[in-house]
């Protein structure tokens, strides 16, 4: 997990209160639906488990430098927590392919399940994940699949460094890639990594957690 000197503001609020901070209440309160079955949102709402429960939520990915405190009624295995700041010289490029395969495999999985993917705002982190599975399922570039979340909901928006990230990732990944071939990719790139994870895991809890993977000396 990606520590810092300081926590951030962020979690300054969220230590102090959780369910009153700045963004507690208004258009950041609410969970946007994106696409069928996909959904975006601040901390606020994936904390709360009857908003959840009404949304019908059965996995939820978690975009966020602290440890999120989800409800039980979604499954360990259900989870993914991705430890990162909002910052522009953050490294979200690390996540995506992986972040991007959890949600296509939630969906593919059963017709039933609906995705939340949250970070402390649903403005910049998250809104990134959620690009990039626009990306790697339809015929968006980078550029309008922003365009195109904005539209859905109007706060989003990711930083500079993220949104550079994107489109680096967008145009080495997808940029001559066919298609259709795209979600068979994704599942199968999620089903090594999760059982990568379960083997290191041992006998731990089951939620997949996503770390920096350590560069190598120089």
């Amino acid at each position: 997990m990606l520590s810092f000197a300081s926590p951030s503001w962020q979690t300054g609020i969220l230590a102090q209160n959780p369910q009153k901070g700045l963004l507690a209440s208004g258009k950041a309160r609410l969970a946007s639906l994106i696409v069928p079955r996909l959904y975006l949102s601040d901390y606020f709402t994936a904390h709360d488990e009857k908003e959840l429960i009404r949304l019908n939520i059965t996995h939820v990915v978690s975009v966020i430098d602290r440890v999120p405190s989800i409800p039980n009624c979604i499954a360990d295995d259900h989870r993914m927590h991705i430890s990162v700041a909002d910052r522009s010289d953050a490294d979200i490029l690390q996540y995506l392919t992986q972040a991007t395969a959890f949600i296509v495999a939630a969906l593919e999985q059963n017709d039933d399940n609906n995705v939340l993917v949250h970070c402390f705002q649903g403005v910049s982190r998250s809104a990134t994940i959620v690009c990039a599975y626009l990306v790697a399922t339809t015929s968006m570039d980078s550029f309008e699949a922003v365009g195109y979340v904005q539209a859905k909901r109007p706060i989003v928006c990711p930083n500079l460094g993220f949104r550079r990230q994107l489109q680096r990732w967008s145009a080495e990944n997808y940029g001559q890639v066919v298609r259709e071939g795209r979600i068979a990719k994704l599942a199968g790139s999620f089903v090594e990594t999760f059982k990568e994870l379960k083997a290191k895991a041992g006998g731990q809890s089951s939620t997949t957690k996503l770390h920096p993977r350590l560069k190598p000396d120089p």
